[in-house]
Parts: C-alpha cells; sequence; structure tokens
C-alpha cells in the first residue's frame, strides 16, 4: 500500500511540474502510468485518488476550444525558440509571437512567464515586454492561471448503509427487467457513440444496483472516451472524413498550409454536425503546427549554413529536430553539418600541423585536397570551404616549387658525380621528386618534360650497371669469345669511363688480352700477339692511356720479327750458295744444252729464201661464271724450215717472228726453233668493296684462326677475287688491293666490309 500511495503521489508531481504547453507524447506517457496504477488501486482506499488522477489527465489531453489549442501552439513555438536561440534575433521573434498569444488569451500565466523569461535577456527586449504588458495593463508580475477544478462523479444515491435504495414500487422481476432494458440501452448507446447518454443511463443503474460490475465498466470507458474526445467514425460526416483524408496526403507531401486549411474545414464541418470535439482533428492541427515550425526552423538553419554559421545552423535544426522528434529532414541537416564541422577541423588541423619529407606532405596535402573537395560536393557555397581549399592549393604550388627545385639540383650533380651508383642515386632522388611534382600538378609541361629526361637517364644507368656486372661475369671466365663480348659490351659505355669500377674491369679486361700476348711470344707466334696488341689499341681501352706494358710488349714483337727475318735471311743465302755451288759443279752436264754446237759452212754457198709466214696470235678472254677463274697457258711451237746441207756451202737465213707478220728473211748460221707464247688472261674482280670498320684484318685462309696478313683501315678499297665459307658457315672474301709499292692478297670476313660501286657481288652458293 505504501507503494501504491508512494508512485500516486510521485505521478501527481509530474504532472504538476508540466507546462501547459506540454505535448500529447508526454501526456500520454503520464496517462499509461495513471491508468496501470487506477488499476492497481482497485478496492483500495487509493481508488479515489487514483481515479481522481486518471480523469485530470484526461482533462489535460482532451482536446480544448480551437482558441485554447491556437493559444497552446504559440505558447509551444515561442518556448522552443527561447530554449533554441542562437541571438538576440530569436528572442524578439519569440516576444513576436507570445504578443500574439496575449491577443487570444491575455490572462493566460505561462504566457506572462515567457515574457519575463525574455525580458530578461535584454534591455532593448525588456523595454519592449514593458511595453507589451503595459498595453495590456498586466503590470510586472505574472497573473497565475487558477487550477482547475477537478472532476467529481455524481454521487449515487446511498442509504447510509453501502446498498442502493431500490424502488418501492416494483417487484423483484420488475427491477431485473428494468436493468436489463437500461444495460441494454447503456450498450446500445455506447456503441453508438452516444457516451454522455451511456454515462447517464450507467449513473442510473448503479444508483439502483451500486455492485452492477457492467455498468461500472461502461460508465468508466464512457467516461474515458468524453474526456479523451473520442468519437466513432460513423458519427464523423463524410465531407469531414474526405477532408481530413486529403489534408493528410497534403501533410506526407509536405504542403503544411493546405494541410491546415482542410483540418480546419475538416473540424467545422463536424462542428456543424453536432461534433464539438474531434480529437484526431484537433491533434492534427497541433501536429501540423509543429511540422511548420520545424520547417521554418529548418529554412532558417539553412541560411545559417549558407552563410556559414555552422553553429547557428546547428542549432536550429536541434529545435527542430525537438519540435519534431526524428523527423528524417531535421537530423540529415544535423548529420551534414557535424560531418562537415568535423572533417573541416581535422583538415585545418593537419593542415597546420603538416610536417615530415616533401614527399610525406605531398601525399598529406593531397589527401586534404580530395577531402575539401568531397566537402564541397555537399556545400558548393561555403566561402570557409572555398578559403580552405585555396590555402592548401597555395601550399600545395609551393610545394610543387621546391619539389622541382630538388629535382634541378639533383640532375645538377649527377652531371658532375663520376661514380656510376652515385649518378643512379640521384637521377632516382630526382625521378621520385618528379613523379610527386607531376602527381600535384599533372599540367606542367615542363616538369613532365624533365620527368621523362630523369627516367631515360636512369634506365640508361641502370641498363650501364648491369652490362658492368654482365662484363665482369665475362671476364672471369677468361675465354676468347667471352673476351670479345664483354669488350664489345664495354666499348659502348664511354659515357661513364671516369666509374672506378669500369676503370677497373676495363683494366682487369685489358691484363686479360695481355696475358694472351705474352702467351703468344712465348709460342713465339708474333701474328698472333700482334693481333691482340691491335685490339688493346681499340676501345674501351683507350681510356686507360698508352699503359708501359703495352710498349714494351710491343718492342718484344718486333725484336721477335727482327729475328725472324734475319733468319730468313741467312737462311736464303745459304741457300743461293748452296744452288751455286751446284751448277758451277754441273756445268759440263748443262752447258752444251745452254750453248749448243752450230753447222761447217760448205764452199759454196747458195741462197734459198723461204718465207715463214706466222699469224699473230689474238687474245680472246672468255670469262666463266664459275666462283673462281683459272686461265690454263699453253705451248703453241712454231714450224719452221731446216735448210738442206749441200757440197756447196748455201747461206740459209732465218727469219724471227715478230708482233706482226714478216717476210723478211733473217741469216742465221744455226737452225734455231722457235716458240710462239700465248697471251694469257688476268682473272677479273667480282665487286667492289670497302671496310666498315677501323683496323679490319686480312688473313692468310678464310678462317678467323688463321695468321692475318696485314691491317686495312676503314673506308679503304677492296677488289672481291673470289667468295668461300669457312667451318662455321661464316662468308669470307678473296680481296686484292695495294697500299703503296705493296700488292696484298687474302681473305676477309663478309661483315667487316660493305659493296661499293655499280656492280653488285654474286650470291654465293647456300652453305
Amino acid at each position: 500500500m505504501a507503494d501504491l500511495k508512494q508512485q500516486l503521489d510521485t505521478l501527481r508531481r509530474e504532472l504538476d511540474a508540466l507546462p501547459s504547453s506540454a505535448t500529447a507524447s508526454e501526456l500520454a506517457q503520464l496517462e499509461a502510468e495513471a491508468r496501470t496504477l487506477l488499476a492497481q488501486s482497485k478496492n483500495t482506499p487509493y481508488e479515489e485518488a487514483a481515479r481522481d488522477l486518471f480523469a485530470e489527465l484526461a482533462r489535460r489531453s482532451a482536446p480544448a476550444s480551437p482558441e485554447a489549442a491556437t493559444v497552446r501552439s504559440l505558447l509551444r513555438r515561442a518556448r522552443i525558440r527561447i530554449e533554441i536561440a542562437g541571438d538576440e534575433d530569436d528572442i524578439d521573434e519569440a516576444v513576436d509571437i507570445l504578443a500574439e498569444a496575449l491577443e487570444h488569451d491575455p490572462d493566460n500565466a505561462e504566457t506572462l512567464e515567457l515574457l519575463h523569461q525574455a525580458a530578461e535577456r535584454s534591455p532593448q527586449l525588456n523595454l519592449k515586454v514593458t511595453g507589451l504588458l503595459d498595453r495590456y495593463d498586466l503590470g510586472a508580475a505574472p497573473v497565475l492561471q487558477a487550477p482547475a477544478q477537478p472532476y467529481e462523479e455524481t454521487p449515487v444515491p446511498d442509504n447510509g448503509s453501502g446498498t442502493p435504495v431500490a424502488s418501492a414500487t416494483g417487484t423483484m422481476s420488475a427491477f431485473s427487467g428494468a436493468m436489463s432494458d437500461l444495460l441494454s440501452d447503456v450498450t446500445q448507446a455506447y456503441y453508438s457513440g452516444d457516451y454522455q447518454r451511456a454515462v447517464d443511463l450507467s449513473n442510473r443503474i448503479l444508483s439502483e444496483d451500486p455492485d452492477n460490475v457492467q455498468a461500472q465498466e461502461y460508465r468508466q470507458k464512457a467516461e474515458d472516451n468524453l474526456l479523451r474526445g473520442v468519437v466513432p467514425d460513423h458519427r464523423i460526416p463524410f465531407d469531414a472524413r474526405v477532408a481530413y483524408n486529403r489534408a493528410n496526403s497534403l501533410v506526407r507531401a509536405g504542403n503544411y498550409d493546405e494541410a491546415e486549411r482542410l483540418y480546419r474545414e475538416a473540424r467545422d464541418l463536424a462542428a456543424r454536425s453536432g461534433i464539438t470535439s474531434w480529437k484526431d482533428v484537433e491533434q492534427a492541427l497541433l501536429d501540423i503546427q509543429d511540422l511548420a515550425l520545424a520547417r521554418e526552423l529548418l529554412a532558417e538553419g539553412d541560411r545559417l549554413l549558407a552563410a556559414d554559421d555552422w553553429d547557428g545552423a546547428l542549432q536550429k535544426y536541434d529545435g527542430a529536430l525537438r519540435v519534431v522528434p526524428n523527423d528524417p529532414m531535421a537530423q540529415d541537416r544535423i548529420d551534414l553539418v557535424g560531418r562537415v564541422r568535423t572533417q573541416f577541423d581535422q583538415v585545418a588541423v593537419q593542415l597546420n600541423m603538416a610536417s615530415g619529407s616533401l614527399a610525406e606532405r605531398a601525399k598529406l596535402l593531397q589527401e586534404l585536397l580530395n577531402t575539401v573537395a568531397g566537402l564541397r560536393q555537399m556545400m558548393p557555397g561555403s566561402e570557409r570551404l572555398n578559403r580552405l581549399s585555396r590555402e592548401i592549393e597555395e601550399r600545395i604550388d609551393n610545394l610543387v616549387a621546391q619539389l622541382y627545385s630538388q629535382a634541378q639540383g639533383a640532375m645538377t650533380r649527377v652531371e658532375s658525380a663520376t661514380v656510376l651508383d652515385e649518378r643512379l642515386r640521384l637521377t632516382t632522388d630526382a625521378v621520385r621528386a618528379l613523379e610527386t611534382a607531376a602527381a600535384l600538378a599533372p599540367a606542367d609541361d615542363e616538369i613532365n618534360a624533365m620527368l621523362q629526361r630523369a627516367r631515360q637517364g636512369e634506365a640508361d644507368m641502370s641498363e650501364a650497371r648491369h652490362i658492368i656486372e654482365r662484363a665482369s661475369a665475362l671476364i672471369a671466365q677468361n675465354y676468347e669469345n667471352e673476351l670479345a663480348q664483354a669488350r664489345t659490351m664495354l666499348a659502348g659505355l664511354r659515357a661513364y669511363a671516369q666509374d672506378p669500377r669500369y676503370r677497373m674491369i676495363v683494366a682487369d679486361l685489358l691484363a686479360r688480352h695481355l696475358e694472351r700476348v705474352e702467351a703468344a711470344l712465348d709460342q713465339n707466334d708474333p701474328a698472333t700477339a700482334q693481333r691482340w696488341l691491335d685490339v688493346t689499341k681499340d676501345e674501351p681501352f683507350r681510356i686507360l692511356g698508352r699503359r708501359t706494358e703495352i710498349l714494351r710488349l710491343e718492342e718484344g714483337v718486333r725484336t721477335m720479327r727482327r729475328r725472324r727475318y734475319a733468319l730468313w735471311s741467312a737462311s736464303g743465302i745459304v741457300i743461293l750458295v748452296v744452288l751455286l755451288a751446284v751448277a758451277l759443279a754441273t756445268r759440263p752436264a748443262w752447258g752444251p744444252i745452254v750453248n749448243p754446237p752450230t753447222n761447217t759452212p760448205t764452199l759454196t754457198p747458195s741462197s734459198t729464201p723461204t718465207a715463214t709466214v706466222t699469224s699473230t696470235p689474238t687474245l680472246t678472254p672468255s670469262v666463266t661464271p664459275t666462283s673462281t677463274w683459272t686461265p690454263t697457258p699453253s705451248l703453241t711451237p712454231t714450224h719452221t724450215w731446216t735448210p738442206t746441207p749441200s757440197l756447196t756451202p748455201t747461206e740459209t737465213y732465218t727469219p724471227s717472228v715478230t708482233p706482226t707478220a714478216s717476210d723478211s728473211p733473217v741469216p742465221s748460221d744455226t737452225p734455231t726453233a722457235t716458240y710462239t707464247p700465248s697471251q694469257t688472261a688476268t682473272p677479273e674482280a667480282l665487286c667492289r668493296v670497302s671496310v666498315n670498320r677501323n683496323g679490319a684484318y686480312i688473313r692468310e685462309r678464310p678462317t678467323t684462326l688463321s695468321p692475318q696478313i696485314t691491317v686495312v683501315a676503314q673506308g679503304t678499297a677492296l677488289q672481291v677475287m673470289a667468295q668461300d665459307y669457312d667451318d662455321g658457315g661464316q662468308l669470307w672474301y678473296r680481296v686484292k688491293f695495294r697500299a703503296g709499292p705493296t700488292e696484298y692478297n687474302g681473305w676477309i670476313a663478309a661483315f667487316l666490309i660493305v659493296e661499293i660501286g655499280d656492280r653488285e657481288c654474286p650470291q654465293p652458293p647456300a652453305f
């Protein structure tokens, strides 16, 4: 019991603390608690107190007159304005709303209370409120509203013992029949919506039979409906219901002014039909006024948001959400302002605290710029966001200038650096700086052009380092082919001649070549030694200059050649001496052959000249289409007339062969045989070629292993006499050329020459 009394007292205090402009949701919560307490207090001493509390709550929640509802709506709007006031304009507007409420009800205590609260904000508002109160002769103190009279139930006649007084003229059966008819009338009146008649009939039944449960239930439900203003749907006129439904549709569409007009029209139609209290319409009018106020606050918030007053806009949106709880538009705007303000503050803090390397700052600024761009899409007209975006862009421009200057400095140091790794590192740093700058300023042509040059330089240096490593591995194998390949690879890296590692590898390669020269000298092969020495004079060995080892080895080769030439000369002299001695010793044998004996003339010479006609040979050279042309010399003897000796000496004339036919006899003491030589044609050159590189070798045979005859310079013209393949399928040309008084014949590889002249070299047969 004590707990029930305590709960009733608590609920009474909460009800007294509620303002007159309390919302329906606040009253509904208290009404639910009162109904629960009323059910718990049945048949207890506190039932009457619970019934009084529930009746008062029902009166508070019941719709009032149209004028009272208007005053209540104005007071609610004014209170919200005062509570969410951001500046003096909001309070001033609240005073205007309260002035309108005074026109409807000048004696409302809550109106005076709100006016006094507004007057405390500033002297100007105090003057305005004082003038307003003087206009209505209200003085300086608010007029308190008289408390509402509690609801009193109609007393039921009692005989003093708790038993209703019964009619003295009826019998029990008549009484039961009358009760049944009354209960039937109560039921019919309740379900037809005539709640007042149902209450009156229930009171009549309870005056006769206080323990009638059905009458008590119908009376309680009818009283509740009367207090609540419940009207059955079948009692509402059709036109009023149509207007009400159309107003609901307009509310969902957002047309609140037209919806309020239709709600009032529906209320007037219902009032003309005898329905003075239609709770749904009254509550809809209150709700639509709340919606209109919420939309007004949203519009003001949007105006403040467009002016970059985010705090004021947030207050307006919060007020709209308090007027209409769970309003999606207000909630969306609150979320938007909160998100924009949070991200704006984060961007501003990160921008002011930006530190680290240029690349890190560039990445941070790019992220901040993207964040601000997203905020500007949500709020395109915000000047604060535009200023922040311009500040970030200015910092990005400064950072791009720093990155470009850093890249230029790195590229300048690259040109003065000698170590390849250092140059590659500087170029890589320049590429990274330029890539960052290009990402921040993609439309800058100068940065893009410099980035392309830096990337090309980085690729060349990386390739050069790879070539140096590969050449070092080939030199370590120490084979002739690998050394030649390494020499070719290193010859193309003249741009990195100052790199210590490059010079070290070239020196190692030169040492390998000099080892080959020394080995050839040890094997008494000056040709091979000279070939290796000639290679050491080409690229890339020129960067090392003239080395004393090369000079020493060249002198050794020359000494070996002079020694060999001296040996050959001595051997030739010895052979000549031996041949001369043999010739002198065998002179009797070959003397008659050289000087044959002549005939003895007779005493009677006779002259019988005989003319011998010898035709002049005609040279008709023919060129065969074979790869080589070999002429075959032939000896053609010419017959002559030999004179017959007689007893009479006869003088004999022997004609001699001349280039032209002649009939002149030549006297001869001895018969001689005349030989007519045939002219041998000189082989004709197949084509003419020229050497395409400096230091090409002319070898004795068509193979790289054969000794070299000489070295020819680039551009030397050669005559091709024949063609042939070596064992590896390489095409070789047998060439002939003259250098000074000396004529050279030898073989040269096809890749060392190019064709010149009008005649093309014939296509050799397949290998």
